[in-house]
């Protein structure tokens, strides 16, 4: 078992993606309130414990008063022992919420992909793994670590042979809990990974429930969903005999180590006052060695949950390193030639926009973004996607590939380097299939210019076609499940008004057309025919003649680049 000092002081820091250290700012008040907790416990029952060697005949102390002692001393420690749980518990929430901020971060960090299931997985099971560790694991060690500690100095106190009696069925477990900790630690991840693989199965069968109720498949994905149940029942009743064994450990060792001060007592013929009084100490300390086993427990699957929440921070870490060296780079850049005109757009993205012709325009531009040969060779899914990962890429969505670095100049402005902001009132993005966050729809359409009044939030819905007076609420209608109760139509359109409120100076649209009824396909040629900024869209034939858009190519596949992010001569 590890000290206390290690137990506590966490994995790592959360910048270098390691977990958030416990021993920090207000927890690590609330760590040395445990202890203190538990020096006050066992100060207590030695006072308890001597109140009881006054009840012998020829006491000083009357007998009223002595018994009240005792009561009065149970009564204090039943009260420390609440305020301990209080304070493990308020150690463990705090250290939780500084790690699901963690967690929720590393999904905002661009260039994450994490299944939904996985995350809900981490946000939920994994982080009580964590918390039953703080709070019921942490806690009790620091509280409970000074309580035997000091029932073992006083039973020594009182006669040597009474302390070692009380710490050889502690020996005895420490030893024994080392393999079981092993056991129990494998079984965890086991467990783990079978309840992950669970959640990623409901995830995609709950996501996927339209298609599956229309093909009539609702028994078979059922059964699958019972297959991994099984998996995790098996596994979890498999784990439940080493838990087990663990918490019986702890308990048997409490009551032999209560028997072990009452035999030496006997043996050694000390007085009964004494062997009584000792009993009594041990008991009190009986709780927190009840609680080693299950201490042992929780630290198992906590370093099961660990094993895999430190690398995906990692993973986190190391993109949100990446997004700063970008931004580090891009702010010592020199504006371009021809980039700083007002309203000016000036593109290079290694792998889709060649750096030796970077895509230009200005104001009133219509491009309509395309990918792949004349003659549709190469990778056609390729080709299909380079126009979103295009999109994506300017607003911030993917990462540059390692030793490129994007240059994105909008307004005169480097986009990677700009505050966040800036940024947001320098481009709108709107998206076949937007999802939406939860909140109102005036929330969701200010959500980039939160900055802009309620008149300009009205003009733009007008515009759009998306009369929120039809809602019970109108604007202050509450999106729930990424979008509900707007169907696909409402939702393309408020994904375009967010798009076009503040009339950002570069406007992205990536096939918007297909989740729009005729008379918003008209809307969406009739706004982009009038915006004032630069337009760059994918969509339909028709709607490319409308706005009689330039068509640029872009690269199919990813460009050769050198480590310098400029692509690669013939020669190299």
């Amino acid at each position: 078992m590890r000290s206390p000092e290690s137990a506590v002081s966490g994995s790592g820091s959360p910048g270098q993606g390691g977990l958030p250290r416990i021993f920090v700012g207000a927890r690590r008040r609330w760590v040395v309130g445990l202890a203190a907790l538990g020096i006050a416990q066992g100060a207590l029952g030695a006072v308890g414990a001597w109140a009881l060697t006054q009840l012998r005949p020829g006491s000083a102390w009357p007998v009223a008063i002595a018994i009240l002692s005792i009561v009065a001393t149970a009564v204090a420690i039943g009260g420390l022992r609440i305020e301990e749980r209080v304070v493990a518990e308020r150690l463990g929430q705090d250290h939780v919420r500084e790690l699901r901020r963690e967690l929720v971060e590393s999904e905002l960090t661009p260039g994450g992909s994490t299944h939904l299931g996985i995350t809900v997985a981490r946000t939920t099971n994994d982080l009580a793994s964590v918390r039953n560790w703080v709070s019921q694991g942490v806690g009790p060690l620091a509280a409970g670590i000074p309580l035997i500690a000091g029932s073992a100095v006083g039973l020594t106190v009182l006669d040597p042979f009474l302390g070692l009696g009380f710490l050889l069925p502690l020996g005895a477990l420490a030893a024994v809990m080392v393999p079981w900790a092993r056991t129990a630690y494998l079984k965890s991840r086991r467990l783990r990974r079978a309840r992950g693989r669970m959640a990623t199965r409901i995830a995609d069968t709950v996501g996927a429930s339209e298609g599956i109720i229309a093909a009539r498949g609702a028994g078979r994905e059922l059964d699958h969903i019972d297959s991994a149940s099984d998996d995790v029942v098996d596994r979890a009743v498999d784990r439940s005999a080493t838990v087990g064994a663990l918490r019986a450990g702890g308990t048997v060792a409490a009551l032999l180590a209560t028997l072990a001060v009452a035999a030496v007592g006997v043996v050694r013929g000390l007085d009964p006052a004494v062997t009584v009084a000792a009993m009594a100490m041990a008991g009190l300390a009986s709780t927190p060695i009840v609680d080693l086993g299950r201490i042992v427990e929780y630290r198992q699957t906590f370093l099961a949950a660990r094993a895999v929440l430190v690398p995906a921070l990692a993973d986190a870490a190391r993109r949100k390193t990446e997004h700063e060296r970008a931004s580090s780079i891009a702010a010592q850049a020199d504006v371009p030639d021809g980039a700083d005109g007002p309203g000016r757009v000036h593109l290079v993205v290694p792998g889709l926009v060649p750096d030796g012709s970077p895509l230009r325009a200005g104001p009133g531009a219509r491009i309509r973004l395309s990918s792949g040969d004349a003659d549709g060779g190469g990778d056609n899914r390729a080709a299909a996607e380079a126009p979103l990962r295009l999109m994506r890429r300017v607003v911030g969505l993917d990462l540059a590939s390692a030793g490129t670095t994007d240059e994105i100049w909008v307004a005169g402005r480097n986009l990677r380097a700009v505050a966040p902001g800036e940024g947001r009132a320098l481009v709108g993005l709107a998206t076949r299939g937007s999802v939406f966050e939860r909140g109102t729809l005036r929330r969701a359409l200010r959500y980039r210019r939160p900055d802009l009044d309620d008149a300009t939030a009205d003009a733009v819905f007008t515009a759009v076609g998306l009369d929120v007076g039809r809602f019970p609420d109108g604007p202050r209608t509450v999106l729930r499940a990424g979008g509900e109760p707007l169907t696909v139509d409402q939702r393309a359109r408020l994904a375009l008004a967010r798009a076009v409120y503040g009339e950002p100076p570069l406007l992205l649209v990536a096939d918007l057309d297909r989740d729009l009824d005729q008379e918003g396909r008209d809307r969406l040629a009739g706004v982009l025919a009038g915006y004032p900024g630069v337009v760059m869209f994918t969509g339909s034939d028709d709607l490319a003649r409308a706005l009689d858009a330039e068509e640029v190519r872009l690269a199919a596949g990813p460009v050769p680049v050198t480590p310098s992010g400029r692509p690669a001569d013939d020669d190299d």
